[in-house]
């Protein structure tokens, strides 16, 4: 690792980094944030000179945009039906260099993680049941989010209901939630 990298990301990163600043819509001090990313270059003093430079004291300031970048990240990971570990690593990482908390992507853009939660977990319980694989793939996508149980449960719980009216089996469903019927 060299001295200006402080991490280094998986090659499917920059990809998928290429795509979002073709069809973002963000300020000029997110653009170069992305551009950073996209070249290579991000690391803990050019997240700051990029700062300085838009006049931005602390990157709180910023979150939300950030967390919207973040989105569209997911998004693009989520594309495959898959999440890899490098996805997941490259992922935390910018979390780190943004300064996202547990919580941030559910008080901050509540809305935008129902609509893709949604979505996953129409696939998921589409055939009224969760295999082990599945369950896997649901844990991950509560860690993209950094979601707590209890918050991720009530995203679920829509899904699972919808299914048992549909003449699932509920412990065919899920080991991790039982709604309230």
């Amino acid at each position: 690792m060299n001295n200006e990298q402080e991490f280094i990301f998986s090659d499917d990163l920059y990809n998928a980094f290429e795509t979002i600043f073709a069809g973002g819509d963000f300020s000029d001090c997110t653009i170069e944030i992305i551009e950073l990313v996209y070249y290579k270059k991000l690391n803990r003093n050019s997240l700051l000179d990029t700062l300085r430079k838009y006049k931005i004291k602390n990157i709180s300031d910023i979150k939300k945009e950030l967390l919207s970048l973040l989105i569209s990240y997911i998004n693009i990971i989520l594309q495959d039906n898959i999440i890899t570990d490098d996805e997941l690593r490259n992922l935390k990482i910018l979390k780190l260099y943004f300064r996202v908390k547990e919580g941030d992507f559910y008080k901050k853009c509540y809305k935008e993680v129902e609509d893709i939660l949604h979505q996953q977990f129409e696939l998921l319980y589409f055939d009224n049941r969760i295999s082990p694989k599945e369950e896997d793939y649901g844990l991950r996508l509560q860690e993209l989010f950094d979601l707590s149980y209890d918050q991720f449960d009530k995203f679920k719980e829509k899904e699972i209901k919808k299914a048992l009216s549909r003449g699932a089996n509920i412990t065919e469903l899920s080991t991790a939630i039982f709604p309230k019927i």
